[in-house]
């Protein structure tokens, strides 16, 4: 499928940034076995939605073994600490983004029109913000951008995206994982994409049906 020329001049100016040296694996001190349990339904969501990482969501590498992702902490609007343990029991798409990241100022008008279109109290797009300095600049870019529904989120650290580097998760800005009602990584996405097309929302809804949401 050939991509619009703006989307593909998007994908062309991916931040990368160098991967980690190492990998992280999340989980609890009963071994894989209860990793793997825990996970289970995550497991026959990925294998429902594994068809549909195709056109413009192709980027999206659905987990064969689904595993928890660690309870990551950043602020809410109110500068308030909340963590994806808040998210519990909806299906969520996490993205990392940056005002300096070409691709992520891109892309966040489109799942702005995902979340307006999708949000519920089943399913919720998680954006997180790392810019170091300026806090401001992130609210002025939503106002500018007339991004409504999305929720802004931050962390000022940029301590998730330096852990999901760490993990060998994040390559660069954007990333974008999603996740299903327990935390469970169902798929992860390094680069920009199309959120509000025709293949994410297909994509998305399968996920939350899946998930019997």
């Amino acid at each position: 499928m050939k991509k619009p020329a703006a989307f593909s001049r998007r994908l062309a100016t991916f931040v990368w940034a160098a991967a980690g040296a190492g990998f992280l694996y999340a989980g609890g001190p009963s071994g894989k076995e209860a990793r793997a349990a825990d996970c289970a339904a995550a497991a026959k969501t990925a294998e429902a939605v594994k068809d549909l990482a195709r056109g413009e969501v192709a980027a999206m590498n659905v987990s064969k073994a689904p595993g928890k992702l660690p309870d990551y902490a950043f602020n809410d609007p109110d500068g308030k600490p909340v963590s994806l343990a808040a998210f519990r029991g909806k299906t969520v798409l996490l993205n990392v983004w940056a005002t300096w990241c070409v691709p992520c100022r891109a892309e966040m008008p489109e799942l702005d029109k995902l979340q307006a279109e999708l949000g519920s109290d089943k399913f919720q797009v998680v954006a997180i913000n790392i810019d170091t300095s300026r806090p401001e600049r992130p609210k002025k870019f939503f106002d500018e951008t007339g991004v409504k529904a999305l929720t802004l989120y931050a962390d000022p650290k940029a301590n998730i995206f330096y852990e999901l580097k760490q993990s060998g998760k994040a390559l660069g800005l954007p990333v974008t994982i999603l996740l299903d009602p327990e935390g469970c990584q169902i798929g992860l996405m390094n680069g920009p994409a199309d959120w509000h097309s025709a293949d994410a929302r297909t994509l998305v809804s399968k996920a939350l049906e899946a998930a019997g949401r």
